[in-house]
């Protein structure tokens, strides 16, 4: 029998991605051992990837070949190379949502996993009955009329993505950026490949070519990046405001927010505990802000956020939805913290105020809440300290 494909384009492509992957894995072990959403929803695709590279060559190489054995790898492996790149595109959505939103919503996630779970039970009857594939009686590979469902679903899972993406950069304007195309250029070009001429396997080097992207692009954003919170830092801040500062009219707003008696927790509990606190806050606040905009962490326990709105309603409504975000913490977390911040707001108008002047009004305005707050409570002020 002819074959349709060159095995040793296969081995080559599958062992280059196999090793671009080994390589990102050690060269991110840092980064994967910080237990985040976003980490995990990249080393789930990783480990994706690198399994198909290491089963794709063994299902293409037992192709042909006579035996109950061949038969078993080669059907299980390609069920295995189909549900794992269906999976590898829901965790990349939802790595999208969390990181430029800061969660996904129960209804979008199950929305995905309802796709995956489809493509699982379709494999399940695959066994059976071949609708997705066919091994034949010489254990040979054919495509079935469903195998485009889980064509479909990958890149229904991509424009998924890029919808989400639009969407974030809409409602967060300028202060949103993440170039989505280091993945999504790769896997297209790969999977279209891969789709229209049997025996060309390229879709799981590309996987890895496109993790690699996404991987250095968060590498650029570290120098933006606050190491203990996650949040943007005072050096995006600063490269912000310069770039506003250029424009005549910006629709954006500012709200600064300043913890209520940080200095007591780090005193009373000790720096572990105010780091804890911080990094729980800053969580609290990206969840709330979501798509609207973004949050900086200042300085210590002061933090900005940028609202895409000048809308005093939409301000407002985050500034009050940060507050309650806050309560619920304490209500439910059994921390021995308790969470509250005082909060100002000010609308960025380069046209009549410069940057320091933005800054200052915006803290100006936050002190103003915040001696309200040590007027109620002034044995705790740490100004009469």
């Amino acid at each position: 029998m002819i074959s349709t494909f060159n095995l040793a384009s296969v081995y080559v492509a599958n062992v280059i991605g196999a090793f671009l992957l080994i390589i990102l894995m050690a060269t991110n072990v840092w980064r994967l051992r910080e237990r985040s959403e976003e980490n995990r929803c990249l080393m789930v695709m990783m480990v994706l990837a690198f399994t198909n590279c290491l089963i794709d060559p063994v299902s293409y190489s037992l192709d042909g070949h006579p035996g109950a054995l061949n038969r078993f790898l080669v059907t299980f492996g390609n069920a295995w190379l189909y549900i794992a790149l269906m999976m590898a595109a829901e965790f990349w959505v939802h790595f999208v949502e969390v990181h430029l939103n800061g969660s996904i919503s129960k209804r979008h996630l199950w929305t995905l996993k309802a796709f995956v779970i489809v493509g699982a039970a379709l494999m399940v009857v695959n066994f059976f009955v071949p609708i997705v594939f066919e091994v034949d009686a010489n254990n040979v590979y054919h495509r079935k009329s469903l195998f485009f469902y889980y064509v479909a679903v990958d890149y229904l899972f991509m424009m998924d993505s890029l919808v989400s993406y639009l969407h974030s950069k809409y409602r967060g304007g300028s202060l949103k950026f993440f170039p989505i195309w280091v993945y999504i250029l790769p896997v297209f070009a790969g999977g279209v490949a891969q789709t229209l001429f049997y025996g060309v396997s390229v879709s799981y080097v590309s996987l890895a070519v496109a993790v690699a992207g996404v991987l250095a692009s968060l590498q650029n954003e570290r120098i933006f990046r606050d190491s203990l919170t996650g949040l943007y830092n005072r050096a995006y801040l600063d490269y912000l405001l310069k770039k506003y500062s250029r424009r005549k009219k910006n629709l954006v707003s500012g709200i600064m927010l300043d913890l209520n008696d940080f200095k007591r927790i780090n005193d009373e509990f000790g720096h572990a505990v105010g780091d804890e606190a911080l990094i729980n806050a800053a969580s609290i606040l990206k969840k709330v802000v979501g798509e609207l905009g973004l949050v900086i962490r200042y300085a210590g326990d002061e933090f900005i956020i940028f609202v895409n709105s000048q809308d005093d309603a939409v301000i407002e409504d985050v500034m009050n939805r940060a507050r309650t975000a806050l309560r619920k913490f304490n209500e439910v977390s059994g921390a021995v913290y308790v969470l509250s911040a005082a909060m100002g707001s000010c609308k960025l108008d380069f046209s009549e105020m410069r940057v320091d002047a933005f800054i200052n009004e915006i803290d100006r305005r936050m002190y103003e809440e915040k001696r309200d707050y040590y007027a109620e409570n002034i044995s705790m002020d740490r100004r009469k300290r």
